[in-house]
């Protein structure tokens, strides 16, 4: 019943917090450290389509000693599946460093020597997932001297994911709802200029051409030459086609990676 209780309450915080990508990975630093009683936490998301991706972690660092640390990473992380955060490996399982290695031999690995015993992470379980071309890990770390995870704390993560992995699409969502008419044609149509999309955003907001003008403070014509060149980039001769796009999210696959919007939580 305690355990039940344990990874219910996590699950409960995790879903009233309402995160955003910009906010997600703090939620999960909080409610991953205070389940399996880990020390740090780390958040990865990797982006497919551009290959990029973002690394966080919970608490401060070196960012020198960090930079190398994952350049040791990069080096090593092919010498085992457990280090490479595939999601077809790990499945919809938590996996722990002990499940693949003992005591004597995770000290002699180069992976342990190079990344993790030099800032005293010894412990580390994880979950992935991948969805709509994005990978996530989290994982749990315990420094030197910590027991291993236990079997319980394995299956608490492991119980833990599914709601991890809806709450990162609920999170997406979040922040593609956040965007702004000028975010959205900014996006669809990166070749607008600040002051197009100034002026696009009005029309979406089914303001005249004599209303925008008054609005930015410039003559009529310099507002028509700009209405000129949205259609010419959008493809279109309407007004209408810029009220749509700067209402509609862009299509997903055509987006940069979503934590790099810019939005606020």
């Amino acid at each position: 019943m305690q355990r039940d209780s344990k990874l219910n309450d996590e699950i409960i915080r995790l879903y009233e917090s309402e995160p955003n990508l910009h906010t997600l990975p703090g939620v999960l630093f909080a409610g991953v450290g205070r389940l399996i009683d880990a020390e740090v936490v780390s958040f990865t998301e990797f982006h497919r389509p551009s290959w990029d991706f973002r690394s966080l972690i919970s608490v401060g660092d070196d960012p020198d000693v960090r930079a190398r640390g994952m350049q040791a990473f990069a080096k090593h992380m092919h010498s085992h599946p457990f280090w490479q955060h595939d999601p077809t490996f790990y499945g919809e399982r938590a996996l722990r460093e002990s499940d693949f290695f003992s005591d004597e031999e995770f000290v002699e690995l180069p992976i342990a020597k190079e990344v993790f015993l030099p800032s005293r992470a010894r412990r580390i379980m994880g979950i992935t997932f991948e969805h709509a071309g994005y990978v996530v890990t989290v994982v749990g770390h315990r420094v030197v001297g910590r027991p291993a995870f236990s079997d319980d704390e394995r299956d608490w993560m492991q119980g833990f994911r599914p709601h991890i992995l809806r709450s990162y699409r609920q999170a997406q969502e979040r922040t593609l709802a956040a965007l702004t008419p000028g975010d959205r044609l900014r996006l669809a149509f990166p070749a607008l200029t600040p002051r197009q999309i100034e002026v696009a955003s009005w029309i979406a907001q089914g303001k005249s051409n004599e209303e925008i003008a008054g609005i930015l403070g410039v003559g009529l014509d310099a507002v028509k030459a700009h209405v000129k060149a949205i259609n010419s980039k959008i493809d279109s001769d309407s007004r209408r086609a810029a009220i749509v796009i700067a209402h509609t999210t862009p299509p997903f696959a055509d987006l940069p990676p979503l934590w790099k919007l810019g939005l606020e939580g």
